[in-house]
């Protein structure tokens, strides 16, 4: 069995599947993983931090500077990042927030006022996952839109609108969420124009609205659309902070002063104001600054990488279509565990595959950890 020494050492090797050696290109790029493991991890949003990693790379953030406790995430280092948030999305205001199910529910509650409806994807986190703490503690009435797909339509939404207005009874929509990529969808994005379409009948009917987008910023470093361009057409945005900026706990919302600058009292109304937020914000902070860059790195290693082994007869690659960093990769005729056992000895961590011994691989930072070479080397090796 290669180590990952002997794999360096036997990287020419791979450019018989077609590799050039241009992946190292990542190393302009400094990377901030220097108190993660060595591990590649093709599984995931984040770097995976195991909880020594996490306190060391703590300890690292608060030498040789003079830092502020925040009281219940009010002041301190919690409001310095909440107001780096904003600028970096070109918000008015950023809060701290828990949870991305919190911060989901507190905007669409605030955007919605007193007309209760709110159009959803048919597929999203709000809709399906929250246990319908909209409705059970917000009194809000979701109207799921788009039930199979990534993306609904103005039409759409127009319809909806002209319905509510028909009923006997009125009952106006207050807000639209969208949610971009799409969990449930292994990724996908929406549709970015038809997006904007929909915001744009929405500012001019009153209708606010919010994007949950947890993983926005790994969208930007597939479209080149940046974090502040998804949230501009938007009232509301959430991103997550654990996902791939590691910081364990925590989301942010931003939006508009007049929406968020008593939302510190909602929070604490539902339970989500910590004692203190500013380890989460420290750690958040360090992995965001210059992430966009980093990351398109690893997607180029990705790309290589997997042009690479489907051209090895064991193994065929599925790519999700309009997709982010979610890609199948399907194993024949070899031992699913046997060949995930004999990368873990290269470091490379790997999820088990499903019963059509289909691998779901995910690019993060890790990656920039290797190479396309060595990484193909690893995969055609571990079924050899």
């Amino acid at each position: 069995m290669l180590t990952r020494r002997e794999l360096v050492h036997a990287a020419g090797a791979a450019t018989a599947l077609g590799l050039s050696q241009s992946s190292a290109a990542q190393a302009e790029n400094p990377t901030p993983l220097a108190y993660s493991s060595s591990d590649i991890r093709l599984t995931g949003d984040g770097a995976g931090l195991q909880p020594q990693e996490f306190a060391d790379l703590l300890n690292s953030l608060c030498q040789n500077q003079e830092l502020e406790s925040d009281n219940y995430l009010i002041g301190g280092e919690v409001e310095k990042f909440e107001n780096y948030c904003a600028e970096l999305l070109g918000k008015e205001m950023a809060v701290f927030l828990p949870s991305g199910t919190l911060a989901n529910q507190l905007a669409l509650r605030q955007l919605a006022g007193n007309k209760r409806r709110v159009i959803v994807p048919g597929l999203s986190h709000v809709y399906n996952d929250t246990g319908d703490a909209c409705q059970n503690l917000s009194n809000l009435n979701l109207i799921p839109l788009a039930q199979e797909k990534a993306t609904f339509t103005l039409e759409e939404v127009q319809a909806v609108i002209e319905r509510t207005a028909g009923g006997r009874v009125t009952a106006e929509v207050g807000a639209i969420l969208i949610e971009s990529p799409v969990r449930r969808l292994s990724g996908e994005m929406v549709d970015w124009q038809e997006t904007k379409k929909i915001t744009s009948f929405a500012r001019d009917n009153g209708i606010g609205t919010h994007l949950d987008g947890a993983r926005m910023f790994i969208a930007s470093a597939y479209t080149g659309i940046s974090p502040a361009e998804y949230a501009a057409p938007f009232d509301m945005v959430y991103f997550s902070l654990w996902k791939y900026f590691n910081s364990g706990i925590v989301a942010i919302l931003a939006g508009k002063k007049a929406d968020l600058e008593n939302m510190f009292h909602t929070r604490r109304m539902f339970g989500g104001n910590l004692y203190e937020g500013w380890p989460a914000a420290l750690v958040a902070q360090h992995f965001m600054e210059g992430y966009v860059d980093r990351l398109k790195d690893a997607v180029a290693i990705s790309k290589e990488f997997y042009a690479a082994i489907e051209q090895h007869p064991a193994f065929t690659v599925t790519r999700i279509p309009n997709g982010t960093n979610l890609t199948r990769v399907t194993l024949a005729d070899s031992d699913s565990e046997e060949f995930r056992a004999k990368l873990n000895e290269q470091n490379i961590v790997i999820g088990r595959a499903n019963l059509d011994n289909r691998f779901t691989l995910s690019v993060n930072e890790t990656w920039n950890r290797t190479t396309a070479n060595e990484l193909a080397l690893a995969f055609t090796s571990a079924v050899a």
